[in-house]
């Protein structure tokens, strides 16, 4: 067990590398680099509206022309040049962990209140598409797609799709849906509610046959490891069974070996199963990404030792490295809306900060 608690010196450099605690350079490993930054037009959205989590190697974002209508879904390779130009129209871009299947949604005529959902290669070639009324969702493996239509009672459904665009089961569910994979996609979590809000459920189910394991009322679901080994929702830590072991949580490392929990000043890192605390951090975050094994833990907050506003941290949890810098969103609002994605592997980092996107390499 570490039983030093992070007290970064307010002197600590910003965009180098530093100790944990000691505020001096540190010769290692980390050592973030910009590849790109790029400016948009408009404002480039949350994921599941708009910017879609990271690859190996490509990115799905998107353009906006105003600050309602949305005109392009991009792809981006790791040196920032478009793999796809655009596809018009397109309400948003997701992408499997591999880089090479993507889903993104289009109205399905200017009249209809149902939008497409495009099941397609990184390249642009099109597999299938469904007409689709809610939220869609591609498998880290690529080969699953998951449709959470939410937008009239008749069709509150998951409906789960092959690679094929074959169905390969559907359930109802409550007014309000929201779904996960795990990281091995080889299970669903679906959180549902009745609007606005009320009578949360959180369900586990098998996602290649639609078998539900368990489910937890006034729950909803947030994070989840692979093999459910550990899942985290609004009530704290369950086990695979949806046996409550902790009564805290906001993220857990996909490999089930750390745990995030964010509190209002600070971040606690802690050890799985052992439930030890192993650091303490002092920011408040807006966002934060992990990596699969939770060594790289990269986080867009405020420093609450100094002041500080809009940085990157990037910690490296198994060496007590950290670097930070600052990070200049397109608009000075003190409410931009920031995100951080991260590759599996933590080497690479996306930042979406209004409208701006930055694309770090970690190592």
């Amino acid at each position: 067990m570490r039983k030093k608690i992070l007290m970064l010196a307010a002197f600590t450099f910003l965009g180098t590398t530093t100790l944990l605690g000691m505020g001096r350079r540190l010769e290692g490993a980390l050592n973030p680099t910009l590849l790109w930054e790029k400016e948009f037009d408009g404002v480039v959205v949350e994921e599941g509206v708009g910017l879609a989590r990271i690859s190996g190697d490509a990115i799905v974002s998107l353009k906006e022309s105003g600050a309602e209508q949305i005109d392009k879904v991009l792809i981006f390779n790791t040196i920032g040049q478009p793999v796809v130009q655009e596809w018009k129209n397109a309400c948003y871009g997701r992408i499997s962990d591999d880089g090479n299947k993507v889903i993104y949604l289009t109205p399905y005529s200017a009249d209809s209140f149902y939008d497409k959902v495009h099941y397609a290669t990184k390249d642009g070639q099109e597999i299938w598409w469904k007409q689709h009324g809610g939220d869609a969702h591609i498998s880290p493996d690529g080969n699953l797609v998951i449709e959470a239509s939410t937008a009239m009672e008749s069709t509150q459904l998951i409906e789960v799709y092959d690679a094929t665009g074959k169905e390969v089961w559907s359930y109802k569910l409550g007014e309000s849906i929201d779904v996960i994979f795990s990281p091995d996609s080889d299970y669903i979590i679906a959180n549902s509610s009745t609007f606005p809000d009320k009578n949360r459920q959180s369900r586990v189910y098998k996602s290649q046959t639609g078998e539900l394991l368990w489910k937890k009322e006034d729950e909803w679901i947030m994070s989840v490891s692979k093999d459910i080994l550990y899942l985290v929702g609004l009530k704290g830590l369950y086990d695979r069974e949806g046996n409550m072991i902790f009564d805290k949580g906001t993220i857990v490392s996909e490999d089930g070996k750390k745990l995030i929990v964010c509190y209002s000043k600070k971040i606690e890192l802690i050890s799985l199963p052992e439930k030890t605390v192993l650091e303490t951090y002092p920011v408040k975050t807006k966002d934060f990404g992990f990596s699969y094994d939770g060594k790289c833990l990269a986080v867009i907050g405020e420093r609450t030792d100094v002041t500080s506003t809009n940085n990157l941290f990037v910690i490296d949890t198994e060496t007590d490295e950290i670097w930070e810098t600052k990070i200049e969103p397109k608009g000075k609002s003190e409410f931009n809306q920031m995100q951080i994605f991260l590759t599996k592997d933590g080497k690479h980092i996306l930042i979406q900060a209004e409208g701006k996107l930055y694309y770090y390499k970690v190592y």
